[in-house]
């Protein structure tokens, strides 16, 4: 998945947690901790090891994960801060959405040995390219600056219903935007508007949308007043 997906499925997951938890700092949490594994291991992988040109190491690992948990619980019962699990969290939603299981000598590295060498001539070029020239992840980009604008200032402001209505209709978009990809799979016909090919990846691409469409139908329904801007971090 593009980094655009990958922020989408994070603040979903952030938006789940902070009802589950009544803890606001979960939304701001699992949005870094969904773009984390590309932000270290995509420039460990291709420019400081060059001959491995793999950029799904270490944070793409279930050990890394699984570690990030541990710290996250010591840090939690010392502290009562729970953002280190809420960054898991976000790891482990990125993991899925790359689909890991079907790369096992990273997913669970070390124990199967060491990761995979691949071969990206102008990896960063080219995923800059893709990110920006593909219509669906544009759509989601331009989406989510503009929901963030208005979110923020409704936010700000106390405008409940500008609120309510913006997150409305990031989730009305969103779930029909899954119902439609899902509907292409079904009927064979892949979407000419995402830049995935795959059968997996398209599937993970409607999913994400779906999850995005009921998390901001959620906050749209159920406004988290309880929280405020500073209560994020």
């Amino acid at each position: 998945m593009l980094p655009a997906v990958h922020l989408l499925i994070g603040i979903s997951l952030g938006i789940f947690l902070l009802y589950l938890t009544r803890d606001c700092r979960a939304l701001i949490y699992c949005a870094v901790g969904s773009l984390l594994p590309d932000i270290i291991d995509k420039p460990i992988g291709h420019l400081v090891l060059t001959s491995l040109d793999n950029g799904r190491i270490f944070f793409h690992s279930l050990t890394i994960c699984a570690l990030v948990v541990l710290l996250g619980l010591v840090i939690f019962a010392k502290w009562r801060h729970p953002g280190l699990l809420f960054i898991a969290a976000g790891i482990l939603s990125h993991q899925l959405a790359d689909a890991m299981w079907a790369e096992p000598r990273s997913w669970f590295w070390p124990f199967l040995g060491w990761f995979s060498p691949q071969y990206h001539p102008l990896y960063f070029q080219n995923m800059f390219s893709l990110e920006f020239s593909s219509p669906s992840e544009l759509l989601v980009i331009s989406m989510a600056v503009l929901l963030f604008i208005c979110l923020f200032q409704a936010w700000r402001n106390g405008n409940t219903r500008l609120f309510r209505g913006a997150a409305a209709v990031a989730g009305i978009f969103l779930t029909f935007a899954g119902m439609a990809v899902i509907a292409m799979l079904v009927a064979n016909i892949f979407a000419g508007f995402l830049i995935y090919s795959e059968f997996q990846s398209i599937a993970i691409c409607a999913i994400s949308f779906l999850l995005g469409g009921v998390a901001f139908l959620l906050v749209s329904y159920h406004p988290p007043v309880w929280c405020r801007l500073n209560d994020l971090l």
